[in-house]
């Protein structure tokens, strides 16, 4: 429902009398489970006065009803976390070591779930502003931060988006194409292979369905992990695991966030948690901190259980100028270890599509102002959608079937940490703290302005740090 804020607009002047100012507002204020009954009946405040006194009515309606289970929101929160960064992990952390990158991972989950708790009240509060099912960054950007702070966050938020699709279908179609025998498909038809089988499951099947097949499909991602680290902990080596090099952790640390990554499903788990935001906090808790757990461990048993001609290898490819991947080494030594690695690969790649195919989908029919969310909107709606969300990433891949690494250096470094980082602090600051503030929840995040200041200035200096190295590189 939309709130109104009618301040002064539209007097009438009749002297000597002077009609009172009257301000409207109505919001879907977002109660705990417990409120939700008593938050269905209206809620008036008035203040009137005989000189001009604004008239204050405040109209709260009950939040939308939920559309889908915590179960389902907190596997598809999972299974978007669990994705291409968990495959880059192993070849951007090979040169740390263990110890420094399990440190470091746990200090950029904390940052990202921080982060992912700010965008879900931005996010909420703008959903109660504008009366719509669904919002994306867009539209919470330029409700915060303005026309200028709008286009920032919209071209960020693509950018990532077909970054991150580019490398999925790279990822995912040469997958496909191992699982293939040998000589059925060439290696080029495994990009668009992935995105038609993905593209069309998500077109034609309902969003029920869809949530499903997720939650199996991330039980899978489970199951496989778990299959994983039973065959491969025998052949852990210890010592490898005791190898530390703490300065080269800080270079991995745009992989870890980008690792780290849900926050594109945030707005749709609003909507189908009903804008409920104890059910949303929990979804976005429970369904990152399973991954980065399972972050932790698969580093463990991948840089322990290294052939021992990995560091000549790895050194190898760094002297070409290339990066050295430990999983296309396991792979390739076969077994049920190696095809382990590669289910584990091929399902962490499929959910994570999904998250990001919704979360694209839902930004475009925002920018395009399409109540198009769930499965309901006309066919040909949800076709033109997907095809801009899927087609133009695929364009990409074809182009160039090597730039998977690449893509996600760059998306981790100038799209994640401001997007994820920057971005949510300032938006929060503003719907806290602005001239206009006057948020629907309380604060998902606790800390107040120091927090909120400490988010955007720790994403600020290490895109810094990054681009003087790239920019030192080049001399």
């Amino acid at each position: 429902l939309a709130r109104a804020r009618l301040a002064g607009h539209g007097q009438i002047q009749r002297a000597p009398v002077q009609m009172p100012r009257v301000r409207l507002g109505m919001s879907s204020s977002v109660p705990e489970p417990d409120a939700r009954a008593a938050m269905a009946s209206a809620t008036q405040r008035l203040a009137a006065s005989d000189d001009g006194e604004d008239i204050d009515v405040q109209l709260v309606r009950p939040p939308s009803e939920p559309t889908g289970s915590l179960l389902g929101a907190t596997a598809l929160v999972a299974g978007t976390t669990v994705g291409a960064g968990i495959l880059a992990l192993p070849a951007k952390t090979l040169e740390a070591g263990f110890l420094p990158t399990a440190v470091a991972l746990f200090v950029c989950w904390c940052y990202m779930a921080a982060s992912g708790l700010l965008i879900a009240e931005v996010n909420i509060n703008t959903m109660c502003a504008l009366g719509r099912n669904a919002v994306s960054i867009k539209s919470m950007a330029v409700g915060t931060l303005g026309v200028a702070g709008s286009r920032v966050a919209s071209v960020t938020y693509v950018f990532i988006h077909c970054c991150l699709l580019v490398a999925y279908m790279l990822q995912g179609g040469a997958l496909l194409v191992e699982f293939l025998p040998d000589g059925t498909l060439p290696d080029a038809a495994g990009a668009p292979l992935f995105a038609g089988l993905g593209g069309g499951s998500l077109l034609f099947a309902s969003s029920k369905t869809v949530d499903r097949v997720n939650s199996v499909l991330v039980a899978g991602v489970v199951g496989t992990f778990g299959a994983l680290l039973a065959l491969g902990a025998p052949q852990v080596n210890p010592e490898l695991l005791l190898r530390a090099d703490v300065p080269a952790v800080l270079p991995a640390i745009p992989v870890l966030v980008l690792a780290l990554v849900f926050h594109n499903v945030i707005p749709t788990i609003s909507y189908q948690l009903g804008c409920d935001m104890h059910r949303v906090r929990t979804a976005i808790l429970l369904g990152s901190a399973l991954p980065a757990a399972m972050f932790c461990a698969w580093d463990a048993v991948i840089l322990g259980s290294l052939p021992p001609d990995s560091a000549a290898a790895a050194a190898a490819a760094a002297a070409a100028g290339q990066t050295f991947d430990p999983l296309t080494a396991l792979r390739d030594l076969g077994g049920r270890f190696g095809d382990t690695v590669r289910a584990f690969s091929l399902l962490a790649i499929i959910t994570s599509f999904i998250g990001f195919c919704y979360g694209l989908y839902d930004f475009y029919a925002d920018a395009l102002g399409v109540d198009a969310a769930g499965s309901d909107a006309p066919f040909r709606q949800r076709l033109g959608l997907y095809s801009l969300v899927l087609l133009p990433p695929l364009a990409v891949a074809l182009s160039d079937p090597t730039l998977f690494f690449t893509l996600l250096d760059t998306a981790g470094t100038y799209g994640i940490l401001v997007l994820f980082g920057i971005v949510p602090a300032a938006m929060a600051w503003v719907q806290r703290y602005g001239p206009n503030a006057d948020p629907d929840i309380e604060p998902a995040l606790p800390g107040g302005r120091p927090v909120l200041a400490a988010m955007a200035a720790v994403a600020a200096m290490v895109v810094a740090g990054e681009t003087w190295e790239r920019l030192s590189g080049l001399g």
